[in-house]
């Protein structure tokens, strides 16, 4: 009632309306309609990529969703991979010589992610989902729905889960060389270019 009030009333009060929304996800993380106001927000720059993330995957703690949802899910990774490989550019200045440039990397995965209860929540989900929604029957199952879209768009979410070597992975990269389908093939190819091996972060984090 209070998000409909405020989506009513005061539908620029984004960090409201936004706490309004999580709040029922997690109570109801089934709730799609719920999710589809936040990845709204978050695709008119009003809800952040690691926020939208974490509500994705409470929705897929509780589901097993369609190919629009992967996507978005996939998407919230890339940004996040765009953190990390944030550069500063700097400019030196000599006695009379020419300018010269240099790079600095950082490492940004947002701490949300990697450390304390919502760090041990995602290690958790990474074990949890090589089961629930990445095994090797679940890959065969997604396979023979013919759904070329739901294969890639979960395998780029498992490359930034896994690694590019992941079972998942592999299977649906071959599979799409085959289909000869070119915009999926390098959707999946730029996710798993930018992986961010969240597992493995996750584990040195132990």
């Amino acid at each position: 009632l209070r998000a409909s009030l405020l989506d009513c009333f005061d539908r620029d009060n984004y960090g409201m309306l936004s706490t309004c929304f999580e709040g029922i996800l997690k109570k109801d993380p089934t709730c799609y309609h719920t999710l589809a106001r936040l990845i709204s927000m978050h695709q008119n720059g009003d809800y952040s990529a690691d926020s939208l993330l974490e509500m994705i995957g409470l929705h897929l703690d509780a589901t097993f969703a369609d190919h629009n949802t992967w996507r978005e899910f996939a998407l919230c990774f890339l940004k996040i991979s765009q953190y990390e490989e944030d550069r500063m550019s700097v400019c030196l200045n000599g006695n009379g010589e020419k300018k010269q440039g240099f790079t600095v990397r950082y490492n940004r995965i947002p701490k949300i992610l990697t450390e304390g209860k919502q760090g041990k929540n995602w290690m958790f989900r990474c074990r949890w989902w090589l089961n629930r929604h990445f095994s090797k029957k679940v890959l065969a199952s997604d396979i023979a729905t013919g759904d070329l879209q739901l294969l890639t768009y979960k395998a780029a979410c498992a490359s930034h889960m896994y690694g590019q070597e992941f079972h998942y992975v592999v299977k649906a990269y071959t599979s799409l060389q085959d289909e000869n389908d070119r915009d999926l093939f390098m959707f999946l190819r730029m996710h798993m270019q930018n992986s961010i091996r969240l597992s493995d972060h996750l584990s040195r984090n132990k």
